[in-house]
């Protein structure tokens, strides 16, 4: 989506307030551009935590600690490397007691982060499959990424601007001008010019995102990554 802002003349009539906002002194025109695009990933991560809790913290952590290898094997058999999985942060606090249930032994609540890269997105599958029918894991999340996302972005920019010359030209048309060259070009808002006329250019960046709160079986789905680079350009007029 685009949204357009035309300037021509009465900037001569405000030269204080066009020096204090850093504005052109020739008449000229603001568009803003937006390039997106839909691309598959080749990248992905699968985030989770292994939980366990038991009055007694060693039992516990004994637990997380057998989860721990069975999930550095599985990852073996799905040919994801050792080096590409990670077991972090482990916690230890209490668990809070169930205030319907009788009073017994205080419980100790042991966890771990585990974070899983999967450099190859053909083996996502079946690295993330064993995962679902473990027990005392939870809380996962899953995050994809491309290699070609500097590629991406650039093609993206390209687009944009592209996309404002042409609607400033049919600006400068409608006007009775002629469209100049670009005096300012910026892949966010031009923020000296916004502040000093009140324009307020809708900037989006949809990239991937985290996604949380997922039931298990969302967990093997590999989501598309959405794009969006936007640009805003000034144009003189003649």
């Amino acid at each position: 989506m685009l949204k357009t802002i035309a300037a021509v003349g009465a900037l001569s009539l405000l030269p204080m307030a066009a020096q204090a906002g850093g504005l052109p002194d020739y008449p000229f025109i603001h568009v803003s551009g937006m390039g997106t695009m839909t691309a598959m990933p080749d990248l992905g991560q699968i985030d989770f935590e292994i939980s366990a809790f038991d009055a007694d913290p060693g039992v516990a952590v004994g637990v997380i600690a057998v989860r721990a290898t069975e999930i550095r094997a599985a990852m073996a058999q799905a040919g994801v490397p050792l080096e590409d999985v990670e077991i972090r942060d482990v916690r230890k606090d209490f668990r809070k007691p169930d205030p319907n249930a009788a009073p017994g032994p205080v419980q100790y609540d042991i966890r771990a982060g585990v974070r899983i890269n999967v450099r190859d997105l053909g083996k996502w599958r079946g690295a993330a499959a064993p995962l679902l029918n473990m027990p005392n894991l939870d809380g996962f999340m899953t995050v994809f990424d491309t290699t070609q996302r500097e590629k991406i972005e650039m093609e993206l920019a390209t687009d944009a601007i592209r996309i404002a010359r042409r609607k400033a030209e049919g600006i400068a048309l409608g006007l009775g001008r002629k469209l100049g060259p670009a005096s300012a070009v910026s892949t966010g808002d031009l923020k000296n010019l916004t502040r000093a006329m009140g324009l307020a250019p809708n900037e989006s960046n949809y990239r991937s995102s985290p996604q949380t709160g997922m039931d298990k079986a969302d967990v093997l789905t590999v989501m598309a990554l959405k794009f969006a680079q936007p640009v805003d350009v000034i144009y003189r007029l003649k």
